[in-house]
């Protein structure tokens, strides 16, 4: 079966992108690609750290004419040189692609990670004390809300695409910095003798058996998980993954990163009530048979200016023009006490958004409370999604690419 079994876009429709570097790796990837489907387009970052990276940025336009592959060259001129350039580069390279993607209307960008990478990244993450999930490394697949980036590649040896490439005599480029020992990645790759590297792809494989089994687990617990518009989640039991149970607690909480792995574990081994992370886990009551994630009141952010489409608490979208001098988006808060006779529990009422001027309620759009008919207007929506598209959002799967 072809490596690209497990995907398949439809190729009326769609072209599907490839990333190259011009190097062996995802020039083969190209090759194979474009022997696979005929809508294919490699993009090229040129980075401009070197000074040779424009000419070699069309010396590999050029060889993926030859091959029959159309291409566009990115260039990149917002690089930050604070901190870590290595890092800062790779976010720029991503950002670029993301933006050509959506430019020329690649939903899959396919990215020429193999098996020895994925060996490097199990140690370098090792190293780092990532976290179980963390250990699987990388993912044959990762689905972004603008893009799913696909690694075909990741049980295939570096060895056999190089030998295709000589096969079809295709020349590539060698990065230097690939063996510059300056670099904690390349340090790891210059320490793989035989038995490490198979000793690295022996718990490789057990760790991600070990996490295709927890999300299995997951999974069962997601039939009975409903994520309420309100910005409150019930469940009958908690995810096995403490990965997954992160994202959930990110999503009510609208924090930037979730509770530690450790916490997540110990509390999936023993659920209680708990406060953690701007979020609170208790007893859901009238609402479910067990569990309720609930925004943490004390944590909710205070007062801001009510104007369109603002983005409050990292949770909930304000939709409507219709706003006054003076109003102001805040927590229901104590005023929930007068909303008794509302089935849901206090804690929710008391995190949900409302619109006040001054020190009057003007509206709770959430539960259709307001002051007056025109008020109706005022719309509020739950925006977990706009939390899942930011980068910080998924720490657990930020990739620790090649240098």
């Amino acid at each position: 079966m072809s490596v690209f079994g497990p995907f398949i876009p439809d190729e009326a429709r769609f072209p599907i992108g490839v990333a190259v570097s011009g190097g062996a790796d995802s020039l083969c990837l190209a090759w194979l690609m474009r022997r696979w489907r005929r809508a294919v387009l490699a993009l090229i970052v040129d980075h401009g750290l070197r000074e040779d990276s424009a000419a070699e940025a069309a010396e590999t336009a050029a060889r993926l004419g030859a091959l029959d592959i159309p291409s566009v060259i990115l260039k990149l001129d917002s690089i930050d040189h604070t901190g870590s350039l290595q890092k800062n580069a790779r976010i720029a390279r991503y950002r670029a692609l993301t933006e050509a993607c959506l430019a020329c209307g690649i939903l899959d960008l396919a990215l020429g990670h193999h098996e020895r990478d994925q060996v490097e990244t199990f140690f370098l993450r090792q190293a780092h004390g990532s976290s179980p999930h963390g250990l699987a490394a990388m993912a044959l697949s990762r689905e972004t809300p603008q893009l799913r980036y696909i690694r075909p590649l990741l049980e295939v040896a570096p060895e056999r695409l190089r030998e295709t490439l000589r096969h079809q005599g295709v020349r590539w480029i060698e990065d230097p910095s690939n063996r510059n020992p300056r670099f904690e990645r390349v340090r790891i790759r210059l320490s793989l003798d035989e038995a490490r590297y198979a000793q690295g792809r022996d718990q490789l494989a057990l760790h991600a058996r070990q996490r295709n089994g927890r999300c299995m687990a997951s999974a069962r617990v997601l039939t009975t998980l409903r994520i309420d518009p309100l910005g409150f989640a019930v469940m009958d039991s908690l995810p096995a993954d403490p990965a997954l149970l992160g994202k959930l607690w990110q999503v009510i909480s609208g924090a930037a990163y979730p509770p530690s792995p450790a916490s997540l574990e110990k509390l999936i081994a023993a659920p209680k009530p708990v406060t953690l992370g701007g979020a609170q886990l208790c007893a859901a009551g009238r609402l479910g048979k067990n569990w309720l994630l609930v925004r943490e009141p004390s944590a909710v952010v205070g007062r801001v200016a009510a104007r369109p489409d603002v983005l409050w608490d990292k949770r909930f979208k304000l939709s409507c023009d219709l706003t006054e001098p003076g109003m102001e988006i805040g927590a229901l808060g104590d005023a929930a006490r007068h909303l008794r006779h509302h089935a849901l529990p206090a804690i929710v009422l008391r995190g949900l958004p409302a619109l006040w001027l001054g020190q009057e309620l003007i509206a709770v759009p959430q539960l259709g409370t307001f002051a007056a008919p025109h008020w109706a207007r005022l719309t509020f929506s739950f925006a977990p999604a706009m939390l899942m598209s930011d980068s910080s959002f998924w720490p657990e799967y930020r990739e620790t690419e090649k240098t």
